[in-house]
């Protein structure tokens, strides 16, 4: 009942205690029936109650006798106190009974201590509100200090971080565009390639009762330093001091120089070994080696032996040549060949009568979509268009855990337990060194030697540390990954080839098109072939 803006006045005058009502839209805790009848019951006043609600309803202003003038009635104006849901503002309301009693200061004061208000009271409108108390008022008496989250320093990459995701593009006609992918994330001396925000403080909250919320600490970051990179700004950004590739490695921002070979890799070349990208604009020719910490790019083909610390892109394929990146691998054609990856292999024509293992997935496109003869496997699902000749052409194909991952998370717990280990007995002797430098004010001359010795332990085990718990971690999330793997045929797969997930084995004897394959339990299921949305 009541409009929301109402508010209402009591009035003593000769005839007895009127009430008015009116609506005010700047009020901020209208009075409603409920209100008004307590008020008026608190002040001893009699009343009929469809009168104050025909009252409130009207909300004219107008003047309406209640009863007549006694005693009993508390004729005082009514001080409340209102705090807002957050608790952080105390508002005193002053409703005034005219031609009555007036209020004084500890009147005021006793109101917001029997709410309990403790913090920000604005004693100084104190004297305002009691020059005012002959109209209705509401006055903001109190604030508290909101909580104010700190923010933790961060770091700004002005280059991707993750690397460049190189999808190939299919054209209409089937082609592959592979003359657009930019693998290489190149800089220039003196370019910014990382800014650190300094972390912000924050604030302990304080409300109108006087209770406190603590503020969480503020964290730092360090600003990732690699190699041909500095610090500038006091610590603030990062540059890159050589042109180069840069890239995110080890949480360590590093320019890495790229070495550009202008033809084939051949005897007017010899070898190539080089600490960061290369890019061949011709063929790695049969007998040669190309080794680099970065990204690899080759324009022609590859008949020889390429390792890359990261990505392998091969612009036309890898023919009788032998091909291991940690990254991705990326090719037109395999034959005869040899590819392996931590990543990704992703062939626009056919794989032919080759070995390719991927950690992750091999995917091969384009028109043919061809896989046919050799061996293939991957950690998590294996895509083609065609899989297998109509002559039976014997194709095994794998998909599931890899087991080198298996050994490697197994060396990873056991140096976890060792480190355990190793830190608790050498904390045990620098707390015992503590002691006798807490007892004597100093560490005894022939003790120093160990006193460094165990510090350096302590460093280097929790760095150690540190890195094997965030590759067990990286390993896990891998495995749980790999429990969906599966083998992927948008066409068709021919009788000849041998399927394996996990430790379980198929053998297609009949062609089939458009199928999945996947573990359903200890044994292989087929399922239809849905292909996959790609986002525009």
């Amino acid at each position: 009942m009541g409009l929301v803006g109402n508010k209402y006045l009591l009035h003593k005058e000769d005839e007895g205690v009127y009430i008015s009502v009116e609506y005010d839209a700047d009020i901020k805790y209208p009075a409603d029936f409920e209100q008004i009848c307590a008020d008026l019951a608190f002040r001893n006043i009699t009343f009929d109650p469809d009168l104050v609600e025909e009252t409130i309803n009207s909300n004219t202003g107008e003047k309406v006798l209640l009863c007549s003038n006694n005693e009993e009635i508390v004729y005082k104006p009514l001080v409340k106190v209102k705090v807002s849901s957050d608790m952080l503002q105390a508002y005193l309301i002053v409703i005034p009974f005219t031609g009555g009693e007036k209020l004084n200061t500890k009147d005021l004061q006793k109101a917001l201590e029997n709410e309990g208000i403790k913090h920000g009271i604005k004693e100084e409108i104190l004297p305002e509100i009691l020059n005012n108390q002959g109209k209705y008022g509401e006055w903001l008496i109190a604030e508290g200090l909101p909580l104010i989250k700190a923010k933790d320093a961060t770091i700004i990459y002005h280059f991707n971080p993750k690397g460049i995701e190189v999808k190939p593009n299919e054209l209409e006609d089937g082609k592959i565009d592979f003359y657009n992918l930019n693998l290489i994330q190149l800089v220039s001396s003196g370019t910014v390639i990382a800014e650190k925000i300094p972390a912000e403080q924050g604030q302990d909250g304080i409300n109108v009762y006087g209770e406190r919320s603590k503020v969480k600490p503020a964290k730092d970051v360090r600003l990732p330093i690699g190699q041909n990179t500095q610090a500038i700004d006091n610590n603030t950004k990062l540059i890159a001091t050589k042109e180069g590739h840069v890239i995110l490695n080890n949480n360590k921002v590093s320019v890495l120089l790229t070495y550009q070979v202008n033809g084939d890799v051949d005897f007017n070349t010899g070898n190539i070994k080089y600490p960061g990208n290369v890019v061949i604009s011709g063929s790695v020719r049969n007998g040669f080696t190309v080794e680099a910490t970065g990204d690899i790019e080759v324009g022609g083909l590859i008949e020889g032996n390429v390792i890359g610390g990261s990505n392998i892109q091969v612009k036309k394929g890898i023919v009788q040549g032998r091909v291991v990146a940690e990254g991705n691998i990326y090719a037109k054609v395999i034959e005869n060949g040899y590819a392996e990856c931590k990543g990704e292999i992703v062939v626009t024509e056919a794989i032919m009568h080759s070995t390719t293992k991927a950690v992750k997935s091999v995917n091969v496109g384009g028109k043919k979509g061809l896989l046919v003869g050799g061996e293939c496997s991957a950690g998590e699902e294996i895509y083609a268009k065609n899989i297998g000749a109509s002559l039976g052409t014997a194709t095994k194909i794998a998909v599931g855990i890899l087991p080198e991952l298996r050994d490697e998370y197994k060396k990873i717990s056991k140096r976890i337990i060792e480190l355990t280990k190793m830190m608790d007995s050498n904390n045990k002797i620098l707390k015992k060194l503590h002691e006798i430098k807490g007892k004597f004010g100093m560490i005894p001359p022939d003790k120093n030697e160990l006193f460094i010795k165990s510090r350096r332990i302590q460093y280097q085990g929790h760095q150690e540390m540190e890195e094997c718990k965030e590759r067990k971690m990286e390993l896990e999330i891998m495995f749980q990954q790999m429990e969906d793997a599966r083998i992927s045929v948008e066409r068709r797969i021919y009788s000849g080839v041998e399927i394996s997930i996990g430790k379980s084995v198929f053998h297609v004897k009949d062609q089939l098109d458009h199928v999945t394959f996947k573990l359903d339990g200890l044994d292989i299921k087929s399922v239809p072939f849905v292909k996959k949305k790609v986002a525009k």
